[in-house]
């Protein structure tokens, strides 16, 4: 519990969730799993309110993610009849950092989270669009890449500096596409514009303790090898001279 722990909240109950779930949010939980971060996925019907809460009760999560539907005051899970996040539990998030990757949740759900103590939350304030290859599902070349940007939250860099990087990761797809397909390239273009910071810029998270243990072990396990070696240059140092 505490400056390692993230959780996920990732519903699927159609292609649009799948794709978002399945094809573009494991680049994320891969990227903080890298960085050494806890982390609870709330996955498939587990994407509900009273799993959420019992994980922000054992964890207390320092960055969310969710994944799914949106409207202007909710994020949809485990269905589309139901919210898993709506202006009944914003208060939850009080003191966290909060990515919403769902479309409209930016006009009044973002807002909400932050008068209700969210440190800093990332939203889209209008449809989150997103293109894909027919025959896989794959999402085309820069949107998963775009989408994921706050990952960076994980390198300890603030709230205004990760926003900052997203708006350049969407502005160099958008060139690439403006090349190859205008039409791609402007659904990108409408993407970055409703992409929105709520909250204090200056928010950021402790790099995970854990990453400052592993570095602790790997600069012990140095050490012993350079006593070792030490030890034998000392040792075997006076055989040199009968040598010579």
């Amino acid at each position: 519990m505490g400056d390692n722990d993230t959780t996920f909240i990732r519903p699927v109950f159609d292609d649009v969730t799948y794709i978002l779930n399945s094809k573009i949010s494991p680049d994320a939980i891969e990227y903080a799993h890298k960085r050494l971060y806890l982390i609870e996925d709330l996955y498939g019907d587990r994407a509900n309110k009273t799993e959420i809460l019992g994980n922000f009760i054992r964890r207390i999560p320092v960055i969310v993610w969710a994944c799914s539907h949106g409207v202007e005051d909710a994020v949809k899970g485990p269905d589309i009849t139901q919210n898993v996040i709506d202006l009944a539990n914003t208060t939850w998030f009080n003191n966290k950092i909060v990515v919403i990757v769902a479309c409209l949740a930016g006009r009044q759900l973002a807002p909400a989270l932050v008068d209700a103590g969210a440190r800093a939350v990332f939203a889209y304030d209008d449809e989150l669009i997103l293109r894909v290859w027919p025959d896989t599902l794959d999402p085309l070349e820069g949107f998963k890449e775009c989408i994921t940007a706050p990952k960076l939250l994980y390198d300890g860099f603030k709230a205004k500096d990760v926003y900052a990087k997203a708006i350049e990761e969407y502005n160099k797809w958008i060139d690439y596409w403006d090349e190859k397909d205008p039409a791609t390239a402007d659904v990108l273009r409408h993407d970055r514009d409703c992409f929105k910071l709520y909250g204090s810029g200056e928010s950021r998270i402790a790099l995970s303790t854990y990453l400052f243990m592993g570095l602790t072990d790997i600069f012990a396990i140095a050490w012993i090898i350079l006593y070792s070696i030490l030890n034998i240059v000392r040792i075997t140092k006076p055989l040199w001279k009968k040598t010579e």
